[in-house]
């Protein structure tokens, strides 16, 4: 396994808009949890992409590409490799098209909130239901990103990756596997751009239906404490929050984390709490679920790092 010293060398004349080396990730995760990372990449657009991760593939190192890291924990031990921040890959266009729609295209990095916005003000509808989550479009898409019976699937048309080799291609929606959560996209691909097929609406009525949805997210999810959002994925006829809540683990504290008093669904910092704090609870209501319920709750957030 390559250490810091060794990725220092590999990215010596890489040429990106910043790396940061042996960074705490506690000061970029959504959480505010975890050690720190041999180096952290700032991506611009797809062709520094394509030469870091070329790079890093022929140096045998390790890399993991992230969006606004909102949906990632990072164990105490930190991340032996690179980090690939995609933030600043976040072009989006927007075309009208004969048929009474429009086609969106955003780069991986593109936060949702930038994209719900714009299809208001271009009066498209289909993306209200990521009002209020605070991701981009590349994990979005990965995980099939879903709320109030709605998911990615429903509206993309197509995905452009960098494959496990490297090698650049274009992916319409035909051709990938959507289920809950997860799509049949293989490991070591990334996700670079996506296009989505909207449809015409009236922008009095989808600015209403974002509104609802972010009136609910208001009442509903603790805003207040930092959060990964969802922690589980729920299962076939009954959410996780709500077994949660069942198993009498809602408001229960690990150090300086908790489970949420609001949604037993979420597991906050409530101040300095660890990346093992916050695995803790995971790992309790993991087991009591199988314990009590015969039940596998997988998680919803990505782990990455060492203990």
């Amino acid at each position: 396994m390559a250490g810091k010293n060794e990725v220092k060398k590999a990215l010596k004349h890489i040429v990106v808009e910043k790396i940061l080396y042996d960074e705490p990730m506690a000061r970029h995760t959504s959480l505010a949890v975890g050690g720190n990372a041999d180096a952290l990449i700032f991506i611009e657009n797809e062709d520094q992409l394509a030469q870091v991760v070329k790079r890093l593939i022929e140096k045998k190192i390790k890399f993991f590409p992230a969006g606004n890291l909102t949906n990632v924990i990072v164990r105490d031990g930190g991340y032996r490799g690179a980090i690939l921040l995609m933030t600043g890959m976040k072009e989006i266009r927007c075309e009208h098209t004969p048929e009474n729609g429009g086609l969106l295209s955003a780069e991986a990095g593109s936060g949702l909130a930038k994209i719900v916005n714009l299809s208001v003000a271009e009066e498209l509808t289909g993306f209200e239901f990521c009002s209020g989550i605070p991701g981009t479009i590349g994990g979005a898409v990965w995980m099939n990103a879903g709320a109030y019976g709605r998911e990615m699937r429903d509206i993309i048309e197509s995905v452009t990756v960098l494959d496990a080799d490297g090698i650049r291609k274009m992916m319409k929606k035909e051709e990938i596997s959507f289920s809950y959560r997860k799509t049949s996209l293989p490991a070591g691909t990334i996700i670079t751009k996506a296009r989505f097929k909207l449809d015409r609406g009236e922008r009095w009525r989808i600015k209403e239906k974002m509104n609802e949805i972010l009136q609910w997210r208001q009442e509903k999810h603790p805003l207040e404490f930092p959060s990964a959002g969802s922690i589980f994925k729920n299962i076939p006829g009954q959410a996780a929050g709500k077994m949660i809540e069942e198993m009498g683990l809602k408001g229960i504290t690990a150090g300086g984390a908790q489970i949420s008093l609001k949604h037993a669904n979420f597991i906050v910092n409530r101040g300095k709490a660890t990346a093992a704090d916050i695995l803790a609870l995971i790992e309790l209501v993991q087991f009591r679920a199988q314990k009590e319920k015969g039940v596998t709750l997988e998680t919803e957030v990505v782990i990455i790092g060492e203990n």
